[in-house]
């Protein structure tokens, strides 16, 4: 404003009056940006436990500078797009020689393994005249697994996982051998009267009746990037895959996967125990959409070459599309009567509401006939699949998890009967 006055005025004195504090704005800037150049902040990213699918962990972004006083600093809380997205700009105070934590809630809805990215930050120059701009590195890597029951939660109520092994008469529990405890056995199967007697830890092993195996094929196809509430749908089966398996081996039963897409991606023959959970969890972990077609008739020929007797099998797969449909029929056929199929396809509940909602506007009949279509489709498809002999679990998506296990529970009862 002064170089402009001073342009239009006839007076020498104050045509050259703005030049001082021009200089000194220059002045200023410069020492500025020499200060911001050696202003070195450290950022680093804390994860107060494991990352879960679909959990919130608390965390928080840790700054660190090498200045002798406090430095305000202006940044954008960007992370990976495997996590729930914010567009939070946070303002902070960062002390002198100490590390200052800025909470936030880190949400994963991805799978697999990542890193951080470089987080855009500005940082105050000294005279408190400019804002200095520049990237803070970010390469900690990270890991997302699927979901897991509460530490300490029981999960199937009524069913014995005590300490105190017992025969229930009328269940089956036929004593097979007595054998060495291997570790991730059950503490339910340990004869304590043999241990004392042997001097070490001795598991009964019982008829092959007394257990079911289960079977946890996931489609991770094309269709399985479609979203699931906040997640896409691989993150739904994975969760409760995982979900449902650390149910079954508290009550000795043995669980195997299969994940196929246009082939048998992995697989893992039936087991007990935390291996069986372990073994599960590290293929879902690393676990990505195949670009390819699902061919469900593969994964169930995959089943029958490693059920030897008759199992569960848990289909978490997708009914949306008639020709894939088509295809799960022929490999329900293919597994029924021998093996018990159990599929589980979750639909978004948004259809329904959209089916049902009032109409206000021109366009909403449309949507609304639309809606009913898919919906009166997807049913004629469930019912079809049931006629084969499947279970269908036609489920919203927050209620597939509680709709599988409940389902498991009552054919597990019905064997036992």
């Amino acid at each position: 404003m002064l170089g402009v006055a001073g342009l239009w005025t006839d007076d020498p004195a104050f045509a050259t009056g703005w030049l001082f504090p021009a200089v000194l704005l220059l002045g200023g800037l410069a020492v500025e940006a020499w200060y911001a150049h050696g202003t070195h902040v450290v950022l680093r990213m804390y994860v107060q436990g494991r990352l879960r699918l679909g959990c919130a962990t608390p965390g928080a972004f840790a700054f660190r500078h090498d200045r002798g006083r406090a430095q305000t600093l202006l940044y954008a809380r960007a992370l990976p797009v495997a996590f729930r997205q914010g567009t939070e700009v946070r303002q902070v105070q960062l002390p002198a020689d100490e590390e200052w934590l800025d909470d936030v809630e880190l949400v994963p809805l991805l799978l697999g393994a990542g890193r951080f990215g470089p987080v855009p930050a500005r940082l105050l120059g000294r005279f408190s005249i400019a804002w200095w701009s520049r990237e803070l590195p970010l390469a900690q890597t990270f890991s997302v697994a699927p979901d897991s029951l509460p530490r300490g939660a029981r999960p199937i109520a009524g069913e014995s996982a005590g300490e105190t092994p017992r025969r229930l008469p009328g269940l089956g529990a036929e004593l097979l051998q007595l054998r060495d405890y291997v570790s991730g056995d059950a503490l339910s199967r340990i004869d304590w009267k043999a241990t004392a007697r042997r001097g070490s830890l001795i598991a009964r092993e019982y008829s092959e009746a007394q257990h079911l195996e289960i079977i946890m094929v996931v489609d991770a196809g094309r269709a399985s990037r479609v979203r699931a509430g906040e997640l896409d749908r691989l993150g739904l089966y994975a969760n409760v895959a995982a979900r449902l398996a650390q149910h079954a081996v508290t009550v000795e039963d043995r669980v195997g996967f299969i994940v196929y897409a246009d082939r048998v991606l992995t697989s893992s023959l039936p087991d007990r125990g935390v291996r069986a959970v372990s073994r599960l969890r590290r293929a879902l972990e690393t676990l990505e959409t195949n670009r390819g077609e699902s061919d469900p008739l593969v994964a169930a020929m995959h089943v029958r070459r490693m059920l030897r007797h008759r199992g569960l099998v848990v289909w978490l797969t997708d009914l949306a599309d008639p020709a894939r449909t088509e295809a799960l029929m022929q490999a329900v056929k293919a597994l029924v009567p021998r093996h018990q199929p159990i599929v589980a396809a979750p639909h978004a509940a948004e259809i329904a509401q959209l089916a049902g909602q009032p109409l206000r506007e021109w366009r909403d009949a449309s949507v609304a006939l639309v809606a009913r279509e898919y919906r009166e489709r997807a049913q004629l498809q469930v019912a079809t699949l049931r006629r084969q002999g499947a279970v269908v679990l036609d489920e919203p998506d927050d209620k597939l998890d509680q709709a599988a296990l409940d389902a498991y529970l009552q054919l597990r009862r019905r064997r036992r009967a």
